[in-house]
């Protein structure tokens, strides 16, 4: 939230105090609060600690896997293998063609993007020229590649 939204609501707040208004003051207090619920209902996001009730009557509570960004050993032995096959079938396209795929695939950056870049540090190339060279690297890679798909 940004200063001056806290700026007003504090003047707010100061001014319902002054007025003795005390249910604007607790509305004031509880609205960051109540807009977060409301981006989590506007995205659907629940609550781990919600009940929710079955068909029978019954409550219950809401049991969510929370997702981990921790690998386990076998797959991120798989995906340390993937990457030394990436940089090892890289290294079998040329400097330029190598930053081309780097940049477009692996950073999202756009042709435009990636040719201003070419173009400042290698050598004057186009958006349609770097297009090109992006294709022709990747109809290269493919068959490198072709086990891990």
């Amino acid at each position: 939230m940004s200063n001056k939204v806290k700026e007003r609501r504090e003047r707010k707040i100061a001014k319902a105090v002054e007025a003795k208004d005390w249910k604007t003051v607790v509305h004031l207090l509880q609205q960051e609060q109540s807009n977060s619920e409301r981006r989590d209902r506007y995205h659907q996001k629940r609550s781990m600690e919600e009940s929710i009730s079955r068909n029978d009557g019954k409550r219950r509570e809401r049991y969510e896997v929370v997702a981990s960004s921790d690998l386990n050993p076998e797959e991120a032995l798989i995906l340390e293998e993937l990457r030394q096959a990436i940089r090892e079938a890289k290294a079998s396209l040329s400097a330029i063609d190598s930053k081309i795929v780097e940049m477009i695939a692996e950073q999202g950056s756009s042709y435009k993007e990636t040719a201003r870049y070419i173009t400042e540090h290698y050598k004057k190339m186009s958006d349609v020229t770097v297009k090109s060279h992006y294709c022709k690297a990747l109809k290269k890679l493919a068959p490198l590649l072709k086990a891990y798909r």
